[in-house]
C-alpha cells in the first residue's frame, strides 16, 4: 500500500517508526527462514553467479544484504527513542525505569519460559550452568542476542546522560549538544571493549548504529523545539533522489565488502552499507511505503520474540509432509514464512489478550496492553 506523496512527506520520524519496525521484523523472519546454514550462504558470494541455485541466490540476497539491515535499523530506532527529548538526569532515570519493563522483564520472562520448554522436552541439560545461560544469556532464545546487547547499551552507558547534562549546564543546550557529540564521537567507536569481550567487534558496530540514532535525537532531527513534528519539503527533487542516493551508496559499499581486501576498509564499508540501507528503508516508510505495518506495530515485539519458535514448527511440518521437496516448493515455503509467522502471532496474541491479559502484558513488554 502506498499513501499519497504529500501525506508521506509530512510524516514525522516518530510516527513512521511503527511501520518501519514492522518491516524490520519481517526482514528478521526472512533471515531465520533460510534453508541453508550460514557457511553455505557465505559460500554463495564466493561462487560464480551461475554455479549457485536460484533458491541459494534468493535466500542469500535476503540474509546477507537486506536481512542485515534489521540490526542497524533496530539499534538506530532504539537509540533515537531513548535520547529523544532527554533533557535531564531525572528524565534519564525515568526512561531507564520504563525500559526495565519493556526490555529487561520480558527478556528474562521469555528466556525463562524457553528454558523450561527445552527442559521439558529434554533438549537441555538440567544444570545450574545451563539454566543460568538459558535465563540470562538467551541460550534457548537465540534471537534475543539483540535485546541482550541493547540492555547493555541502555544500562551500561550512564556517561551518555551524565556527559550530556554536564555539557548542557556549562553551555547553551544547542551548543552543549554539538560539543557533547564532538567530544564523545572519537571515543564511542571504541567503547565496545568495556562490554562483553566476546562481542568486541560486533558491539562496536552496534554501538555506532545506536549512537547514530542518539545523535539525530539530540540534534532534534525530525522534531521541532516545541516537540511538534517537522514537515518535510514537498519537492519532487527531494522525494526522488534522497533515498536512492543512499541506496547507491549502500550498493557501492556492499560491492567493496565482496571485492575489497583491506580489513579496515572492509569493516568500514560494511557499517556504511548497512546503515545506508537502513536509512533508505526509513525514508521509503516516510514517503508512505509499508504504511500497512501500523496495523501490526503493537505486536512487533511479540512477533520478534515468538517467530523463532514458530519457524521451528514450520520446518518440522515441511520435513514431515514434504520430505523430498524440490527447490520450487522450498522457495514457496520461504516466501510464505513471514505471512505464516504473522498470522500465527496475531492469532495467539488475540487469545492471550482476551484470556490471559496479565501474561500478554509481560510477553509483549507492556506494549498494546
Amino acid at each position: 500500500m502506498i499513501c499519497k506523496e504529500k501525506r508521506g512527506l509530512e510524516t514525522s520520524l516518530l510516527s513512521i517508526f511503527p511501520q518501519y519496525s514492522f518491516l524490520l521484523s519481517l526482514l528478521v523472519v526472512f533471515v531465520h527462514s533460510t534453508h541453508f546454514s550460514v557457511e553455505e550462504l557465505q559460500s554463495v558470494a564466493r561462487l560464480p553467479f551461475f554455479e549457485s541455485s536460484f533458491l541459494e541466490k534468493w535466500e542469500f540476497f535476503f540474509s546477507e544484504f537486506l536481512g542485515q539491515v534489521a540490526v542497524p535499523g533496530f539499534f538506530f530506532v532504539s537509540g533515537y527513542l531513548f535520547f529523544r527529548n532527554l533533557q535531564s538526569l531525572s528524565q534519564w532515570r525515568e526512561k531507564l525505569g520504563k525500559r526495565f519493563f519493556s526490555y529487561v522483564l520480558p527478556y528474562l520472562f521469555w528466556n525463562t519460559g524457553m528454558t523450561i520448554l527445552y527442559l521439558l522436552f529434554q533438549k537441555a541439560d538440567f544444570s545450574i550452568h545451563g539454566i543460568f545461560e538459558g535465563i540470562f544469556l538467551y541460550r534457548y532464545q537465540p534471537v534475543f542476542w539483540y535485546f541482550f546487547q541493547l540492555i547493555l547499551l541502555t544500562y551500561a552507558c550512564p556517561f551518555f546522560a551524565l556527559g550530556l547534562s554536564l555539557f548542557r549546564k556549562c553551555f547553551s543546550p544547542k551548543l552543549g549538544n554539538l560539543l557533547f557529540l564532538a567530544f564523545f564521537s572519537p571515543l564511542l567507536s571504541w567503547l565496545g571493549v568495556f562490554f562483553v569481550w566476546i562481542y568486541l567487534i560486533s558491539m562496536r558496530m552496534r554501538l555506532f548504529y545506536y549512537s547514530f540514532g542518539a545523535y539525530l535525537a539530540l540534534l532534534g532531527f525530525g522534531i521541532s523545539e516545541e516537540g511538534k513534528s517537522l514537515s518535510y519539503e514537498n519537492t519532487k527533487k527531494k522525494s526522488a533522489f534522497s533515498p536512492f542516493l543512499l541506496l547507491l551508496s549502500a550498493l557501492l559499499c556492499y560491492g567493496y565488502t565482496i571485492l575489497g581486501k583491506t580489513i579496515g576498509l572492509l569493516l568500514l564499508a560494511m557499517v556504511f552499507y548497512r546503515i545506508s540501507t537502513a536509512v533508505f528503508l526509513l525514508l521509503l516508510c516516510q514517503r508512505g511505503f509499508f504504511a500497512f505495518g501500523k496495523k501490526y506495530a503493537d505486536h512487533n515485539f511479540y512477533l520478534y520474540a515468538v517467530h523463532y519458535l514458530f519457524l521451528r514448527l514450520w520446518f518440522m511440518l515441511q520435513k514431515h509432509f514434504f520430505p523430498e521437496a524440490g527447490e520450487a516448493l522450498l522457495f514457496c515455503f520461504y516466501s510464505l514464512s513471514p505471512i505464516y509467522c504473522l498470522l500465527l502471532s496475531q492469532a495467539t496474541a488475540y487469545l492471550l489478550q482476551k484470556y490471559a491479559n496479565p501474561l500478554w502484558r509481560i510477553l509483549n513488554g507492556g506494549r498494546a496492553s
